[in-house]
């Protein structure tokens, strides 16, 4: 979460482009406009204007056709995590065709648990790239996203409703918020009140 994941997914369908593969990208197609908005705009406002780009639905429907008719070499999909299990046969199936899969998406939830599909995508990947957002309180590499309210439900977007933290700020958090039974409002504004909130 604010790692820069997307730009790091641009900048090699960039490079993909640029040495000839026919390339698609992907997003998965939401509930939460605001988000697929958010998703679109990272994608679309660079230098990618001429590569096609599809919000799916989150079980991975439709993926197999637009591949085939953009007779695509490399695949990119963005905010892997919000795609079902399903996806993890649809990207093994891609990898013995031959083609180039790059995924972006965070692997944990804010629960420290394997965000979706990610763990499994992990053990296929050739090469993993895990980049760190900086710690809205310390300003250390942020290692997990925080939950800024007590909502369970593993898919929630949006970065009102979390922040990156360090280790060691989400266990104090964390800690705080089980022993004082912290309200949202509280961790909220701990976390806003630092310049570094990203």
């Amino acid at each position: 979460m604010f790692s820069g994941k997307s730009e790091q997914l641009i900048r090699y369908v960039e490079q993909a482009i640029t040495a000839g593969y026919a390339t698609v990208i992907f997003y998965p197609h939401m509930a939460n406009r605001q988000s697929e908005r958010d998703i679109q705009r990272r994608i679309v406002n660079t230098s990618l204007t001429h590569v096609p780009v599809f919000a799916v639905d989150t079980q991975g429907l439709g993926f197999h056709d637009i591949v085939q008719q953009h007779q695509a070499d490399v695949i990119a999909i963005d905010e892997t995590q919000f795609f079902s299990r399903h996806i993890v046969d649809v990207v093994r199936v891609w990898r013995h065709q031959g083609r180039h899969v790059a995924i972006a998406g965070l692997d944990m939830d804010s629960n420290e648990n394997p965000f979706g599909p990610m763990g499994d995508l992990l053990c296929l990947a050739d090469n993993i790239m895990k980049l760190h957002a900086q710690c809205s309180l310390c300003h250390n590499p942020a290692m997990i996203s925080y939950r800024l309210n007590d909502s369970r439900e593993q898919v929630m977007v949006g970065e009102r409703n979390y922040t990156a933290l360090c280790l060691e700020c989400y266990d104090q958090l964390s800690s705080h918020r089980s022993q004082e039974g912290q309200n949202d409002g509280a961790v909220r504004e701990k976390t806003s009140n630092h310049s570094g909130l990203v």
